[in-house]
């Protein structure tokens, strides 16, 4: 290995994780907006500041090698350090106070965050706020890559808390909710027996929540319903005008919803693992005040409901 510091470039780190992650030369000359040939030169130039092989081309594509792999980890770290400061950089020159980018997981989109954030904005105009929404395991990966400065998800076992710190804000069961013109809003004494004949709304197959769910069912001797499983608040909300679904989402988020009349909350449940909604953060990086403070608004945000509901 030879020491390369001054040397390589932003668009070195660029190329070698485009190349990366498409596992093609042709297809990531494309998306690079240069030729075959250019790029495969510019491959040999950056594998001769590394001093070693980062790519190994088969018929098949392209692949890593160990230090190709560990060139691309890095060059992620570095990429995103780079984006994160511009973005810090221009909300400074506007004459803001930083950037703060929030990852959420899909299903607390709406509530609690969607408060939180109008909150926080009110508390903290000058801060440059982004939520970004997906699933916890792409989620996870932003909070490696230090793209995201905390994430709200559920705390559950796959999270190490070894590499992971945390503040719990509530701990809430899974429950399941149909339309409010379904005909099971109709039979308030109705069982997962009666649940199992509709479709329902699920978490992803191959989710700890989906495998805990078929097992659970399988050990009540219920048949396994037809499911499909997503991760948005809007295509259930769709789904649910269908008066047929049965959506399965988290307790507190389905309380608020019945109290605005959007659906109505199933009496019997499965029997699933609690996980904790959590402010998560790296503990190899200090938490900023920014996102300590957001983590405040959502804590409040959840008290200032929970009462309600409980009034």
């Amino acid at each position: 290995m030879t020491p390369f510091r001054g040397k390589l470039r932003i668009r070195h780190l660029e190329i070698v994780l485009t190349v990366a992650e498409l596992g093609n030369l042709s297809k990531a000359a494309a998306q690079l907006h240069s030729t075959q040939s250019g790029l495969s030169r510019a491959i040999a130039e950056i594998e001769e500041l590394v001093g070693a092989r980062l790519f190994e081309r088969t018929a098949r594509g392209t692949t890593c090698t160990p230090l190709g792999d560990t060139m691309c980890r890095h060059a992620r770290l570095l990429l995103t350090d780079f984006r994160k400061a511009e973005v810090d950089l221009a909300a400074v020159s506007r004459g803001d106070e930083g950037s703060l980018t929030v990852g959420c997981f899909s299903m607390f989109a709406g509530w609690p965050v969607a408060e939180a954030a109008r909150a926080y904005r009110q508390a903290y105009p000058r801060i440059t706020l982004t939520i970004e929404i997906g699933t916890h395991e792409r989620l996870i990966e932003d909070l490696d890559a230090g793209a995201l400065d905390v994430l709200i998800s559920r705390f559950s076992s796959t999270v190490n808390p070894q590499i992971y710190r945390s503040t719990t804000l509530l701990e809430d069961p899974v429950v399941l909710a149909c339309a409010t013109h379904h005909p099971l809003a109709q039979l308030p004494g109705a069982t997962l027996a009666d649940y199992v004949v509709y479709p329902w709304i699920t978490a992803l197959p191959g989710s700890r929540i989906r495998g805990e769910l078929e097992m659970s069912l399988r050990q009540a001797g219920l048949a396994i319903p037809d499911m499909i499983g997503a991760l948005s608040l809007e295509f259930g909300r769709e789904m649910l005008l269908d008066g047929l679904y049965l959506w399965m989402l988290p307790g507190s988020v389905a309380a608020i919803r019945q109290a605005r009349g959007e659906l109505v909350v199933l009496a019997d449940r499965p029997v699933l693992r609690k996980s904790p909604l959590a402010a998560i953060w790296r503990r190899d990086r200090p938490s900023t005040r920014q996102a300590r403070a957001f983590a405040v608004q959502l804590e409040l945000a959840i008290q200032v409901d929970a009462a309600a509901l409980t009034a």
